[in-house]
């Protein structure tokens, strides 16, 4: 007799814990829109100078202009 209430109340705790996962993701996910105001003033305010320091500084190949890979460096 004790079998089936553990079975069913294990069945009724499960189905509470999704609903409360699905309720969780759903507001995690409509959270993460992305404002393109902030992205936009985020572009505009990227140090560009620095940028042109590092392709100034790194080799590259005479003959393709491709950037040459230093030893131990991951693609």
């Amino acid at each position: 007799m004790i079998g089936p209430l553990i079975c069913i109340a294990g069945m009724a705790i499960s189905f509470v814990g999704s609903i409360h996962c699905w309720l969780v993701y759903r507001d995690c996910v409509r959270r993460a829109h992305v404002d393109p105001e902030r992205v936009k003033r985020f572009v505009e305010s990227a140090p560009l100078h620095l940028l042109e320091e590092l392709k100034a500084k790194r080799q590259v190949c005479q003959c393709c202009n491709a950037p040459i890979r230093l030893q131990g460096e991951q693609s």
